[in-house]
């Protein structure tokens, strides 16, 4: 994700710089705001030049929107970079990797997996995207004699000029599909981390007595011999990680078992025995601790994140109503194939938003999964209170007050299908 962020201006060169590493992140910033600022300019010039009325110019108005927007996320990356930097760091020292030792157990392989792969994919889309943008007008202008008035903003028909304006507009919708884009990226890699991470919590909260016996010297081939096996229970329970009966470590620290007897009798997990019920309160301490990190990185995320997610709906909003005006007014496929797209871009965010409410309503099922007829009255308090503490869901907010879900997506869509029907009133008025 680094490159993509480091081109748009988002994230530093030199994330700490010394000496003249930082006048070189000052001066990129730099640069790359000017482009930025010198497109929406150059079209509120042309609409300055060219006005006739609001209905008219409605299609050219709504293409600043995503000029303005982009602009105002690579300002506040710049300007909110140290919280940026804390939050990433926070995940790199706090995340877990492993699952406790339990019967079953699992990494963060597949998330990690999963989002490399969607900032790969989203990535070269965004890229195609920006080419086909960049190319057709001028395929459209060579072989049809088009004119790039529309697309450059400028009254400019030829020479050497035409040519440096169409290199700054190339390199400013660069920025502009970066800056959206890359945005959409960093909501979605984080959000699928933070699901892996519920995935190991719900898998860690369903092993509690098992972890107990093996940190007590229960051989983990022992508890298969006996059938305890809880992967029936864990089947459609996690988004991107896998769990398998294969030994692992105790949050990412060494576990050693001594017993290798594989005859042992079990019947002691319903004893009560204070030897594992301290290890089954241990391991639900862990597993309280993992959940306290989630919770505290969900909320640094929204904090962050939350006023670029309510910048993106109004924009969003505003643009698909736009876009199905114009696609009235003059039908063309790739007004159709712009819908999608920006529709799309929308569904990223309350897809993946919606990702990280549903894991996280699974770590109560994992509780009560986790064999706790057998624990004594202490782990069972424990288990109880971390409940009650995972009444409230996890929930990214747009602006603080708006769920980034599947239902916020339809009510963007209907709320844009309102919009669009008031202009097509107005415009018949």
């Amino acid at each position: 994700m680094l490159l993509p962020l480091k081109i748009v201006g988002c994230w530093e060169w030199y994330p700490h710089a010394v000496n003249k590493q930082i006048y070189v992140n000052n001066i990129y910033i730099c640069m790359v705001l000017f482009i930025l600022t010198n497109l929406p300019l150059s079209l509120v010039v042309h609409l300055y030049t060219e006005w006739t009325d609001v209905m008219s110019n409605l299609d050219k108005m709504a293409d600043g929107l995503p000029l303005f927007v982009s602009m105002a996320i690579v300002a506040y990356f710049a300007i909110h970079k140290k919280e940026l930097y804390e939050l990433i760091e926070f995940m790199n020292v706090n995340f877990k990797w492993h699952s406790a030792n339990g019967l079953t157990n699992m990494t963060m392989e597949g998330s990690y997996k999963t989002a490399r792969n969607f900032a790969y994919l989203y990535t070269a889309c965004t890229f195609f995207s920006v080419a086909m943008y960049v190319v057709l007008p001028v395929i459209g202008y060579l072989l049809f004699s088009h004119p790039l008035h529309p697309w450059i903003y400028k009254d400019v028909e030829g020479g050497l000029f035409i040519f440096f304006v169409f290199l700054r507009q190339c390199v400013a919708q660069g920025f502009v599909a970066l800056a959206m884009g890359q945005l959409g990226v960093f909501f979605a890699c984080n959000a699928i981390l933070l699901c892996g991470q519920l995935d190991l919590l719900c898998c860690s909260l369903r092993n509690v007595r098992y972890t107990a016996l093996l940190q007590n010297n229960v051989a983990h081939e022992a508890l298969k011999l006996q059938g305890y096996s809880i992967l029936e229970d864990e089947q459609h329970n996690y988004m991107y990680n896998i769990s398998t009966e294969t030994e692992s470590s105790h949050y990412d620290v060494e576990v050693i078992s001594h017993f290798k007897h594989p005859q042992i009798n079990l019947d002691h997990v319903t004893s009560h025995s204070k030897q594992y019920d301290d290890g089954t309160a241990r391991a639900i301490l862990e597993c309280a601790r993992v959940c306290q990190v989630v919770k505290e990185y969900q909320g640094r995320f929204e904090t962050f994140l939350s006023p670029l997610l309510a910048l993106r709906v109004v924009q969003v909003t505003l643009y698909l109503c736009t876009l199905l005006y114009a696609a009235t007014l003059k039908f063309d496929m790739v007004t159709v194939e712009y819908l999608g797209a920006v529709a799309l871009d929308i569904f990223v965010y309350c897809y993946f938003g919606n990702q990280i409410i549903l894991q996280a309503d699974r770590v109560s099922t994992a509780a009560y999964q986790s064999a706790w007829t057998t624990m004594g009255v202490a782990p069972r308090r424990l288990l109880l209170n971390m409940l009650l503490a995972n009444r409230r869901p996890v929930i990214m907010r747009a602006g603080r007050f708006l769920p980034m879900n599947l239902h916020t997506f339809v009510l963007i869509i209907k709320t844009s299908f309102s919009y669009y029907t008031l202009l097509v009133n107005m415009n018949e008025s």
